[in-house]
This record gives structure tokens, C-alpha cells and sequence, in this order.
């Protein structure tokens, strides 16, 4: 029997196809596999896409009958039943499973132990893992509104800084060069964007050589900060007390996560790019 885990969000998806108790991963490292959301994304081309990288590099997942989906956008029965539909133009005859993105991040991270379970990569989600069921008390408010300390949300902030002029002059050349960013150029990406939040994000990754200047610090602190005051609002000190992160950001970010986490009373046990191993740990361990 073949099995198939998908772990979807908005901007990228893995995989792993379970064949005898063997899992091969994709995408390799250094390559990008499509993102889906099923509450704005394009359905039908996602599916084309991801079956012709299938087709052209393990044509036997597409004989998968039975497939786990974990996704983003994926946390209402509507949005699960929609998701399913679009993977059903890949695996028309398979058995498909589809759960929120942070069980999947609870199943993959947290090994059965309760904790507040957190994604930080083009967008935020949290939820308390009981060991069993999520509690999910926080409203998701998507990128607009909300998504405090993601990738849209610090990349956001960025440009504001930067048209505003709040940023060293030095420090903002060091970033966007001498000639950037472009205001129109900007506003033109993000307004016009099939997925503004993914244009967004993609600043924030302008950071990343730039750890060690003050001004990069403090954005990134004061996101960082902005989201505890949030979690804190919704959780109890208790549910807070271990915390089991994924995605981009927090990974990237992880050691000024872990110091911010930590002045709040929350230990940063786990961080991982994302939760593909681990719900390949626990799908082996179930079909054994």
C-alpha cells in the first residue's frame, strides 16, 4: 500500500509518499513544491502542478490510496471539504484526510506531550495541545488584520520603516541596496499579487544576513514581543509554559524567539523548519 502525507501552506507544500514502510521526502533541498490555501488559492492548478512533479519524479504516488493532508486555511469543514476536492484531481480514487496545518504541527512537533503549539512562516497560527485534541481559542485574522510576528507581519513593518524613513540610512542600504525599495514598485507587487501576504514575507528574508544590527533587533523583537502579548491574552500561563514552534520564521528567528519566549515564562523546546518528519515518524509508526 502506498500512503501519501501532504503538509500544505499558503506559499510551499512537502510531501512524503510511504511505500513498505519506506519514505521518500520531497521537495530535496533547494527546490520548491507549491503552496496551496483553499480559502483564496487556485485549485486546479495547484493539483496540475503537484501531479506532474510526481509524475516526473516518483510516478508511484500517484497509485496512493489513502493520503493525509494537513493544511493551511483548513480550519473550518468547508474549507477541509474544498482542500479535499482539489486533491482529489490528483488521487481521484484514494481515501483522503485532511487537518488543520497546526494539527499537523502538533502531531509532528510535540510527541504526544501537551503544549502551545505555533506557526510563524508567511503567516501565524496557535493553538494548546492537550496531548489529544487542539484548543484554539485565538481568532485567525489572516495577514490584514493580524498574523502578528509572521513573515507578512515583520516584512509589513519593514517597508513601512523604510518609506517612513525610520530606518539608519546605512542600515537601509545594507538591506535594499542604494536604489531601494521603489514605492510604486512596492505597491504595485503587493496590491496586484495573486497572494499579497507571500510579497510581503518575501522582505522579511532581506533580513537574514542583517542579525547583528540594532535596527533588525528591534523590528524583530518588537514583533516578537507584540505576539506574546497576544498569546498571552488567550492562553493561561500553564498552557503557555512549553512552547513547540515551525515554519520559516521561527526557525530562522530562533534564538531571539527562544530569548523572547523565555522573559514571558515560556520555554522554546521545540523548533523545526517545518513538521514533515515527524508525521512521517508517526504514520510509520501506525501502519506497522
Amino acid at each position: 500500500m502506498v500512503q501519501v502525507i501532504g503538509e500544505i501552506g499558503g506559499t510551499s507544500s512537502r510531501w512524503a509518499v510511504l511505500t513498505n514502510g519506506v519514505a521518500r521526502t520531497w521537495p530535496l533541498k533547494g527546490d520548491r513544491w507549491p503552496g496551496h490555501n483553499p480559502v483564496s488559492g487556485d485549485g486546479a492548478e495547484f493539483a496540475r502542478s503537484v501531479q506532474e512533479l510526481f509524475q516526473g519524479l516518483q510516478q508511484d504516488a500517484l497509485d496512493a490510496t489513502v493520503i493525509h493532508i494537513y493544511g493551511a486555511g483548513c480550519g473550518t469543514q468547508e474549507r477541509q471539504q474544498r482542500m479535499e476536492r482539489t486533491l482529489h484531481l490528483i488521487w481521484p480514487k484514494a481515501e483522503i484526510h485532511v487537518e488543520t496545518d497546526l494539527m499537523g504541527a502538533a502531531i509532528g512537533l510535540c510527541d504526544g506531550d501537551p503544549g502551545l503549539v505555533l506557526i510563524l512562516g508567511t503567516g501565524m497560527n496557535a493553538g494548546y495541545f492537550d496531548g489529544h485534541r487542539l484548543h484554539r481559542p485565538m481568532p485567525s485574522l489572516g495577514y490584514l488584520l493580524g498574523d502578528e510576528a509572521s513573515g507578512a507581519d515583520i516584512g509589513r513593518h519593514l517597508l513601512q520603516d523604510a518609506f517612513y524613513g525610520r530606518i539608519p540610512k546605512e542600515v537601509h542600504e545594507r538591506i535594499f541596496g542604494g536604489d531601494g525599495p521603489v514605492l510604486s514598485d512596492v505597491l504595485a507587487r503587493v496590491h496586484r499579487a495573486a497572494h499579497p501576504a507571500r510579497e510581503l514575507a518575501a522582505y522579511t528574508a532581506l533580513l537574514a544576513p542583517h542579525l547583528t544590527e540594532h535596527y533588525v533587533q528591534d523590528l524583530i523583537q518588537s514583533r516578537f514581543h507584540a505576539l506574546a502579548d497576544l498569546l498571552w491574552r488567550f492562553f493561561s500561563p500553564e498552557q503557555l509554559a512549553t512552547l513547540y514552534a515551525t515554519g520559516s520564521v521561527a526557525y530562522g528567528f530562533r534564538e531571539v524567539l527562544a530569548d523572547r519566549a523565555l522573559e514571558r515564562g515560556m520555554t522554546l523546546k521545540v523548533v523545526e523548519p517545518d513538521p514533515l518528519p515527524g508525521l512521517v515518524r508517526y504514520h510509520l509508526q501506525r501502519v506497522r
